[in-house]
């Protein structure tokens, strides 16, 4: 038998490798990650803020990562301490983080807490960018403009329910009127929420005492002396703020209500003896009857050995919205943006969490409580 040989041609031979070849690392090439970048306060006094904010966003992105990620694609958290050395540098120290994290092109920046939320807000806007400012309570971050969110609660937002505290348990002297010390820390956020609690106060017919103080301040005798007389007291500031604020009152025999905001809740604050019976607003966070907030605390706290609280809860939660929000979406600037302007209710760590369609405010709903033998008692 006459066998015979079939000559193939040389370039076919190496059309048809190479094909194979494309076609193999085609099928195999992983898609880019979807990158957020975070702009962080990670030095100076509120340091603990901007790590527990990171920290929150790192144990949910790990999650989400370990589940197949987005579409397929992983995510990648870009983190950067925004915070400058020297006060005077902080504008130019905001706009090169801005910058470098922005040359990697991620969907989303964050940011924490006021003071450098509105530093990076204009940045934002005049580029374009999506920023989402975390644990930023001054409102004049979203107004006006287009490419800045929030997800935290404002002045706005906190007043009204530490007012109604403060008529709740009788303050009022008289039909008419009542006092109400403020001691505030004097910044962005500090500023913000005593000026909408005077507005609420004059609505309510409350007679209100003011004592602002540096963020360095070191004694807050004089503050307290300025307010001794007053019915109850309100306190705004870092938990390091309000700790030593509370120890005043205490070592001078303060008799009036105490009532502070969220910041209290924090369990720096909750576990000194001194916040025994004083009255707070409160994120859902803390509530034993809120199963899933348990379950993201245990994880949490399994994986830094340190307590889960809002400021954690919010970095957390806020990936789990943002990427919940993509799921099958198209994953550009444009198409986030239309998403987030359509509006959205979720539920999270914080309970029901609502966008408002045409709002640029991610709110969380807040609870009257009371702070007894180191625990948030819900009312």
């Amino acid at each position: 038998m006459k066998i015979q040989i079939i000559k193939i041609p040389l370039a076919l031979i190496l059309f048809v490798m190479f094909s194979s070849i494309f076609i193999f690392f085609s099928c195999t090439k992983e898609e880019p990650p979807v990158r957020i970048g975070a702009a962080l306060a990670l030095s100076g006094p509120a340091a603990y803020v901007g790590e527990e904010v990171r920290d929150g966003l790192t144990l949910a992105i790990d999650e989400i990562n370990e589940q197949g990620g987005i579409n397929g694609r992983k995510i990648e958290l870009m983190v950067r301490n925004a915070v400058a050395a020297n006060s005077s540098e902080s504008d130019k120290v905001a706009q090169k983080v801005f910058d470098e994290l922005d040359k990697a092109q991620p969907l989303v920046i964050v940011s924490s807490l006021s003071f450098l939320s509105m530093k990076l807000a204009p940045i934002a806007e005049s580029k374009k960018r999506l920023l989402v400012g975390l644990v930023a309570t001054v409102p004049e971050l979203t107004k006006n403009r287009e490419w800045v969110y929030r997800y935290w609660t404002t002045a706005e937002h906190e007043a009204p329910p530490m007012t109604d505290i403060f008529l709740e348990i009788g303050g009022k002297t008289n039909k008419k009127n009542g006092t109400l010390g403020v001691i505030y820390l004097d910044d962005a956020y500090g500023g913000s929420v005593f000026r909408d609690m005077e507005k609420k106060c004059k609505e309510k017919n409350i007679l209100i005492t003011p004592s602002p103080f540096p963020p360095d301040n070191k004694s807050f005798l004089s503050n307290v002396d300025v307010v001794k007389d007053s019915d109850a007291v309100v306190l705004i500031g870092f938990d390091f703020h309000i700790i030593k604020v509370l120890k005043s009152l205490r070592s001078i025999n303060y008799k009036g209500e105490i009532i502070s905001t969220t910041t209290a809740t924090l369990p720096s604050v909750t576990s000194i003896p001194e916040s025994n019976g004083i009255h707070v607003t409160a994120p859902a966070l803390y509530n034993k009857n809120y199963p899933f907030a348990d379950e993201v605390k245990r994880r949490y706290e399994e994986r830094y050995k340190k307590p889960f609280t809002q400021y954690s809860a919010n970095g957390y939660d806020f990936i789990r919205i943002f990427i919940g929000l993509l799921e099958d979406k198209p994953m550009d600037r444009e198409s986030v943006k239309a998403i987030f302007d359509k509006g959205f209710v979720y539920s999270g760590v914080f309970g029901n969490v609502e966008l408002k369609r045409g709002s640029k405010d991610i709110l969380f709903p807040l609870f009257p409580a009371q702070i007894k033998n180191g625990e948030v008692i819900y009312r």
